[in-house]
């Protein structure tokens, strides 16, 4: 028998099994080998971009914030945080990584990450080895209360803070709900999509989109295909051509296939919509073996940001993709749990935590496209500015930091 237990480390790493060879080989023959995490956090391949102006408002916030909750106090003793991925494969979660391993260095926390990579079955093991172990707190990401089985209520009863981030997932007592929601995400990336396309395409061009769904991950990727199918029949030359569920255990060559199919069923494609973010670049270079140039190739986006896609991006074989300062999640998520521990204050479980419980509007949803990501040089993140803000907030109360 194989072995199926959980990949657990804390650098996120994760034990071999033949699906995963065959994903990861399939991701090196057409993308070349993708960063792992801990080359992702060490390169700086996402970077928030900054102005004085918006780093001195930062930390005026951040600095405002810590009087409020209280000003100086003794930081928290030795904690550990478990963290259960979707996946290490997704760049989303490879940034939740990082953050957190940052932020357990800094008040010298202990960090185990589990690693299930799509498989919910992994994950509930994920979450019977890491509850076991006793943790202070746990996070998941994108992960359903089915999906993690009975050892999430188990954290629940023993008082177990447990984050749900990234995408938010169905409602859970047992869930702190701090994962962005679909409705959100599809909003911004659909109105971009539309535009783009009537923009290549030209007036009384029927607009048709090609769609990869993955109903499998939850409520926020449903949502966000809900709001795609309402968006879509807002616009009168709008038509969804393809609604594909991506297979989770095959998604590479799943999509390559799907692209191909498409592509050579509808030469006059419009665009693409897609919620995951490895299939971007898939996509992309599917469609340029097709050698449609400039006008005649349909606009390529999808979800959140990767190195391979930003790649593309530079060369003009992406248009755009919608994106999210996941990290800001991990951080308001500790600071929760930094004030719970340090002053014994109730976590705030609202949704809408990142807007108004803090000095800036976190997590709100952005376009990276061909005009703002730059000729060259790190990944940009835009948004409010949350590594001064806490910066300035955890080094007023809790003297951390330079």
């Amino acid at each position: 028998m194989p072995d199926r237990r959980p990949s657990m480390n804390h650098d996120a790493g994760h034990r071999s099994s033949p699906r995963t060879d065959v994903v990861m080989l399939l991701i090196w023959a057409v993308l070349t080998i993708a960063p792992s995490i801990a080359s992702a956090q060490g390169a700086g391949i996402w970077e928030l971009r900054t102005t004085p102006a918006t780093v001195a408002a930062a930390q005026k916030a951040g600095a405002s914030n810590a009087l409020r909750d209280g000003g100086k106090v003794t930081p928290p003793g030795p904690k550990k945080i478990g963290l259960i991925l979707l996946s290490a494969q997704s760049p989303a979660n490879q940034r939740v990584v990082a953050a957190a391993q940052l932020i357990t260095k800094l008040f010298h926390f202990k960090l185990i990450v589990c690693d299930p990579n799509f498989d919910q079955q992994r994950a509930g093991e994920c979450a019977t080895s890491l509850v076991a172990q006793q943790p202070d707190a746990m996070m998941s990401t994108s992960e359903s209360a089915a999906a993690l089985g009975p050892s999430l209520q188990d954290a629940h009863r023993l008082g177990i803070p447990w984050f749900s981030l990234v995408a938010g997932v169905a409602p859970s007592p047992a869930f702190i709900p701090y994962g962005i929601t679909g409705r959100d995400v599809g909003s911004v990336y659909d109105s971009w999509l539309f535009a783009e396309m009537a923009k290549r395409k030209g007036p009384g061009v029927p607009l048709t989109i090609m769609a990869l769904g993955a109903p499998a991950v939850g409520l926020a990727i449903n949502a966000q295909q809900q709001q795609l199918i309402e968006d879509a029949k807002k616009i009168r030359d709008a038509k969804i051509v393809v609604l594909h569920d991506l297979d989770l255990s095959n998604i590479v060559q799943d999509t390559i296939s799907i692209a191909k199919r498409t592509i050579q069923q509808y030469p006059d494609l419009g665009g693409t919509w897609t919620v995951c973010d490895l299939c971007v670049p898939l996509i992309a270079q599917v469609f340029a073996t097709e050698e449609r140039p400039g006008m005649q190739r349909p606009v390529v986006g999808g979800d959140y940001t990767m190195p391979q896609t930003i790649s593309l991006m530079r060369q003009g074989k992406v248009d755009g993709v919608v994106d999210v300062a996941f990290e800001s999640s991990v951080y308001v998520a500790f600071d929760q749990l930094l004030e719970k521990w340090a002053r014994g204050r109730a976590i705030d479980v609202d949704p809408d935590v990142f807007g108004k419980a803090y000095g800036l509007k976190f997590m709100k949803p952005y376009m990276v496209t061909r005009k703002n990501v730059g000729a060259s040089g790190p990944i940009p993140i835009f948004g409010a500015d949350y590594k001064d803000y806490f910066a300035a907030k955890w080094k007023a109360e809790f003297g951390v930091g330079d």
